[in-house]
């Protein structure tokens, strides 16, 4: 009788075909419900993970194997969820301070519509390469540029494009960047061959988008500007009525940056800047010790009385974020469940078989990685299963790990595209433009990984791995 049982109990393999079918049910409910019925990612995510909790049960995996697989897959991203909430307490506390009113006042007074675009890249990719923080970016001067591009008649959507090709471009090549170290590790190319193998498609792509926002840029210049001109002279006035723009508000983002720069860890370091935005707001915007620590946590209302400043200032707190650390959760216990199923390792190493030449197989590797950033959620997990799966096909055919690196790291450039990702919810929620508002004007994130299969095909790029020879970092 125990026998017997045992092997009722024994697991099943998922076989490439049903995971297929079942892949293709889930990416229809997300698509379908998001999409197509405008409804927010929650139920959509739910309703996934129990498509896939059923096919565990079918495979014989057992309920709380699929849980302690969600909760380990959560537990994972617990300081990213810290970390998103305590930017919304940086954002609240630094409008309230008058640190990123004081950005936008002198950003409007030195920037001309024309550049302030390809401008935005260059200083957030700036920023996110010193700092290895796409996050940190966005929520910081990614914000006072949205304030900027606001105030001159540029749309939103636009504007938030440029600040994500340039914060995600130093997040996917920056050695500071968990995302790089990550890629890096997993391709098995060591840091530093894989930021050189990254550069291939990688610089081109920046370059090109930055082209492309020159152009985009020159619509909002000269007799274009309308009446934009009138407005931002309103803006001006009401950022200086309403704020004090003394240089002193710049510490709390002096202090950010010394912080990164010494490799403080990242929630502390984010707390403090936080909390030097709290004191700021007290010493030099006459706000109550009360009032400046509930804008940390419901956010600043902007209250100058003209209607585009209110507008721009009105953003942050740690409360604004919970939404989406709700869907963050839910997308990592689906995450979770789905990876213990075993369906992307059987779909992954059936196609892996099938690739034997260098162009197919980069471009395979390629779109297998932005398939599962949209169906996990998750650029790790979106990275380690090709990075495992075809990395005995790259030595196969003799070719170095950086070009197996510089395929799955496109998982970070994807990771703002997806609406129930964390990093598509957190820079929707930072910058206030939906996912799907700014994806047609993120180019670098459509760029490099193009390039990157593009290279492959000419030829370019695809380096040769050198024989007994192991690099160390």
């Amino acid at each position: 009788m125990e026998e017997r049982n045992k092997k009722k109990r024994e697991e099943r393999q998922a076989t490439f075909g049903i995971s297929i079918a079942i892949m293709l049910i889930v990416i229809l409910i997300l698509v379908g419900s998001i999409l197509v019925l405008k409804l927010d990612p929650h139920i959509p995510l739910i309703m996934c993970t129990f498509v896939l909790v059923f096919f565990g049960l079918y495979l014989h995996i057992t309920w709380s194997d699929m849980m302690s697989a969600a909760v380990k897959s959560i537990s994972e991203c617990i300081e990213a969820i810290i970390i998103m909430m305590s930017i919304g307490m940086v954002v609240g506390a630094w409008v309230s301070c008058g640190t990123v009113p004081f950005i936008i006042y002198w950003g409007l007074k030195v920037f001309s519509p024309a550049f302030l675009l390809p401008f935005a890249v260059f200083l957030c990719a700036l920023m996110s390469t010193l700092t290895g923080s796409s996050w940190t970016t966005v929520g910081t001067i990614g914000v006072a540029f949205m304030g900027i591009g606001m105030a001159m008649g540029i749309n939103p959507a636009i504007v938030a494009g440029a600040i994500v090709c340039g914060s995600f471009f130093g997040d996917t090549q920056s050695p500071m960047s968990d995302g790089c170290n990550f890629a890096t590790a997993i391709s098995g190319a060591g840091l530093y061959n894989g930021v050189k193998g990254m550069f291939i498609s990688n610089i081109p792509a920046l370059l090109i988008g930055m082209i492309i926002y020159v152009f985009i840029g020159l619509r909002y210049s000269g007799g274009d500007l309308g009446g934009a001109e009138e407005s931002i002279q309103e803006t001006l006035g009401g950022l200086a009525a309403g704020f004090n723009l003394t240089p002193a508000v710049l510490i709390p983002p002096v202090l950010l940056i010394v912080l990164i720069v010494i490799k403080f860890p990242a929630v502390p370091t984010m707390i403090a800047a936080a909390f030097s935005g709290c004191i700021c707001s007290v010493l030099f915007q006459g706000n109550s010790l009360a009032e400046s620590l509930g804008f940390m946590m419901k956010g600043y209302v902007g209250d100058t009385g003209v209607e585009a400043v209110d507008s721009i200032v009105t953003r942050g707190g740690l409360s604004a974020m919970m939404n989406t650390v709700a869907i963050v959760i839910l997308s990592m216990w689906m995450a979770g469940v789905l990876q213990r199923t075993g369906i992307m390792h059987a779909i992954l190493a059936k196609i892996a078989r099938l690739v034997k030449k260098p162009g197919p197989l980069v471009a395979t590797s390629t779109a297998t990685t932005f398939i599962f950033s949209y169906i996990a959620a998750d650029p790790y997990l979106a990275m380690m299963l090709p990075a495992k799966v075809y990395g005995e096909a790259y030595d196969e055919l003799g070719y170095d790990r950086s070009v197996l690196c510089r395929s799955i790291s496109g998982a970070v450039f994807f990771a703002p595209m997806v609406p129930w990702g964390s990093g598509g919810l957190y820079t929707a929620a930072a910058l206030g433009v939906a996912v799907t508002a700014y994806l047609p004007y993120y180019f670098v994130g459509f760029l490099a990984p193009i390039l990157t299969i593009l290279f492959a095909f000419l030829g370019i790029g695809m380096y040769k791995a050198k024989k007994s020879v192991t690099e160390t970092v």
